[in-house]
């Protein structure tokens, strides 16, 4: 479910355009008004006005223009992380570079380099996510530091994927998928207390997705409690996980067995 904070920034984004779109009218209603007049005016008024006139219609069109592409780069980035979150990276990858067509931005910028990273172009990922923090001055957002950072973390590449995604954790969207995946890290490197800290406040959650249930079916066999760890991590195994989270709950199975023999 959204954040907040997702529903604060949507909220901005909505005021931001509806100011814009207001002003755009503004202008346009000063132009007609403007040339509706001219033909009343007396002839040493006319230049004047005509001026004033020609400004404010230039001036509305080049406001318009840009708000245009402005509003379609927003609407087709938008597009682009709904597919991409339906895991649809393809479709996502097409419609952030139609977002950059209308409109260069970071965040189209930062969703093409994603989905370019998790579709296997590495390469020109890891490119396309760097020109983003240029144009952020060196930042990366957080949904480009998870999503990155997860990306290393997948290839067991850790010296890289903990500082972003410890980048990606100011935000309260990541916070969750980032303690989750501290977890494992702390799992695989033989610390299952510091593993159960972190995953205190969330001991109590129902059980719904694979990383957590390997967390907490570790956690269960560090308690001893490996009657309980095998039955969550067979009932993880039934549905189907990733070929990743399959290893791991394989491997979480046999040492439990090993442990129960």
């Amino acid at each position: 479910m959204p954040s907040i904070h997702s529903y604060v920034e949507l909220v901005k984004l909505i005021l931001a355009e509806s100011v814009k779109y207001f002003a755009l009218l503004l202008i346009v209603v000063l132009a007609i008004r403007l040339w509706r007049r001219l033909p009343k005016l007396p002839g040493g008024k006319k230049i004047g006005n005509l001026v004033l006139a020609g400004f404010a219609t230039v001036l509305a069109m080049g406001i318009g223009y840009f708000s245009i592409c402005h509003s379609m780069s927003l609407m087709y980035s938008y597009f682009g992380m709904q597919s991409f979150h339906a895991y649809k990276l393809e479709s996502a990858l097409s419609l952030f570079q139609d977002s950059l067509d209308y409109r260069r931005n970071a965040d189209a910028l930062g969703g093409k380099g994603i989905c370019l990273l998790w579709t296997g172009q590495v390469a020109d990922g890891l490119r396309t996510l760097e020109k983003a923090r240029m144009l952020r001055k060196g930042k990366a957002s957080p949904f480009e530091s998870f999503y990155e950072g997860m990306y290393f973390f997948y290839q067991a590449d850790t010296t890289n994927a903990v500082p972003l995604l410890e980048a990606a954790s100011a935000s309260p969207d990541f916070q969750w998928g980032v303690t989750k995946l501290f977890a494992v890290i702390q799992l695989d490197w033989n610390r299952p207390q510091e593993a159960a800290q972190l995953m205190q406040p969330y001991l109590k959650a129902e059980v719904t997705e694979a990383d957590q249930a390997y967390v907490i079916a570790s956690l269960w066999l560090a308690d001893g409690k490996k009657s309980e760890a095998l039955s969550l991590a067979n009932r993880f195994l039934t549905n189907s996980p990733t070929l990743f989270w399959q290893a791991r709950f394989e491997k979480l199975r046999a040492r439990i067995q090993e442990q129960k023999s």
